[in-house]
């Protein structure tokens, strides 16, 4: 399947809808979340779900990777079929079980948690979460590896809306505590999860009996060494959530999780397309023309990257305050200040998708999974040594500092193995443009958020790309090769439609 170009790319095409349209949905459930719930209410509910992610980690112990390393398509046998999806299945859900009992104990036995009482009744309802999520990411796993990207792709966004649905609803019938909004997310997932599942067991592909223990030990040596690599990610990614309740409160909690919120979003929008576009490409220039081509296209792409990361760094000191206001409301001001840190921190971040492709190459995923480690404890070191003494901002500055390091360890290793080459003409041009660009905007102001917002940014991407065209032969020949393009595509649907106007006039 994966053989046939045509479904390779409509199975691409499928994965970047889906990606898109959960971007676009995160996008409203945010401000429909932070304008339901109060501040601590909102940190809560964040904080949990952050919980979530690590729990389902642990719960999948590594098997999503293992569903995609031994399945074999070819494989029409049901016994077979049964043996594998069962396996798979009922085996993280029995893993996510004794997860949760773990969790749960920990959790009464947690007298400063259990006098938190809204933390703590959020933090109950985690279990169910789990177990759903668990289960949705092993049947995902079976759609990607027989081929069916649109399933994969509505289950996904299905998931999402039935999460706004639920939302939408508990605004409409008044409630606006975080418990219900808990609830109303289990409710939706579980529906979506129902379906799926169901899906599975009318081709009866699931039974105890099925259940492999050979193959049960051959996928958890494949996969948990991978989950080192994702629990430090994630690590990385949500323990200063955890100590910033802990030192500040719900209500420091809440204003934290907006600003990274709002900051992931902006990632995700970036990442997320790049991610898919650039790894079939490096992937083909590596197997088909070597490792000089692929180093020049990887240096040629990072160049450019750097550019846009700093035309969206510039952007985003110019909008905190009022994309702030616009997205989650006046009540979570202070969250701006945040952003002037967290946004360029996560556009640090992003970089690791150039600078591991040498080690996914070389499969030296044990070193992605070292630095990846180093820079979580490098986080959370930093988090308790700076939250007690500067407040939130020594949380934001713990993310900058940590993934920071990361880069720092990416670039080291990455150095012998596939070093990049940066443009650095096109990268200073670049920030001679941002810093040139930004202070005349921020002399805009209006009474209304949104035109105040609308009217910086114009400003500042006009004087972006009249800099970048003044101080760039880079940017400019890249301007003058589009501009050739588009007046031949011009010029060759003008001639193709020649022809027919000419039938037209002589019947005429």
């Amino acid at each position: 399947m994966s053989s046939n170009p045509p479904k390779l790319m409509q199975d691409i095409v499928n994965y970047l809808a889906g990606r898109g349209s959960l971007i676009v949905l995160g996008f409203i459930t945010f401000p429909i979340l932070t304008r339901l719930l109060s501040v601590e209410a909102y940190g809560v509910v964040s904080l949990t779900f952050r919980l979530v992610l690590l729990l389902v980690v642990l719960s999948k112990c590594g098997l999503q990777y293992s569903a995609a390393r031994f399945f074999r398509a070819t494989d029409s046998d049901t016994a077979e079929q049964r043996r594998f999806y069962s396996t798979l299945l009922l085996c993280p859900v029995q893993i996510s079980l004794v997860v949760s009992l773990i969790y749960v104990a920990i959790l009464l036995c947690n007298t400063s948690i259990r006098h938190d009482t809204l933390l703590f009744h959020c933090l109950l309802l985690a279990p169910g979460v789990v177990l759903l999520r668990t289960v949705q990411s092993m049947l995902l796993s079976f759609l990607r590896n027989e081929g069916r990207s649109r399933a994969h792709t509505i289950a996904e966004v299905a998931t999402k809306l039935t999460t706004v649905v639920a939302l939408v609803t508990l605004a409409l019938a008044g409630q606006h505590r975080a418990f219900p909004v808990l609830l109303g997310t289990l409710a939706g997932e579980s529906a979506v999860v129902a379906f799926q599942l169901q899906s599975v067991l009318q081709r009866g592909l699931i039974r105890f009996g099925a259940i492999d223990w050979e193959l049960i030990r051959q996928s958890l040596l494949f996969g948990v060494p991978l989950i080192v690599y994702e629990l430090s990610s994630l690590v990385l990614d949500s323990a200063d959530r955890l100590i910033v309740q802990r030192y500040l409160g719900d209500h420091s909690l809440g204003i934290y999780s907006a600003a990274y919120g709002i900051s992931g979003y902006v990632q995700d929008t970036v990442m997320t397309p790049l991610n898919l576009a650039l790894f079939p490409v490096y992937m083909r220039i590596w197997n088909e023309q070597g490792r000089d081509e692929t180093i020049r296209f990887l240096s040629n792409a990072l160049s450019w990257f750097l550019v846009l990361a700093l035309f969206i760094i510039g952007a985003s000191w110019l909008s905190a305050k009022d994309a702030l206001i616009l997205l989650a409301s006046r009540r979570f001001l202070g969250a701006d200040q945040l952003l002037m840190i967290l946004v360029p921190a996560l556009m640090i971040y992003a970089l690791h998708i150039f600078l591991n492709v040498g080690l996914i190459l070389e499969k030296r995923t044990t070193m992605l999974a070292l630095i990846a480690a180093f820079s979580a404890v490098v986080n959370i070191a930093a988090n308790v040594y700076w939250i007690p003494r500067i407040g939130l901002t020594g949380a934001a500055l713990a993310t900058l500092v940590s993934y920071l390091a990361m880069i720092a360890g990416l670039l080291i290793v990455n150095r012998k193995i596939l070093p990049l080459q940066l443009k650095w003409p096109l990268v200073v041009s670049g920030t001679l443009a941002m810093l040139l660009s930004y202070p005349l905007p921020t002399f805009l102001h209006a009474r209304m958020s949104m035109v105040t917002l609308v009217g910086r940014n114009t400003l500042y991407s006009l004087l972006f790309v009249i800099c970048l065209l003044l101080f760039s032969a880079e940017f400019r020949g890249l301007v003058q090769q589009s501009r050739v393009r588009f007046l031949w595509v011009r010029r060759k649907n003008w001639a193709a439609m020649m022809p027919a106007r000419s039938t037209v006039g002589g019947s005429e």
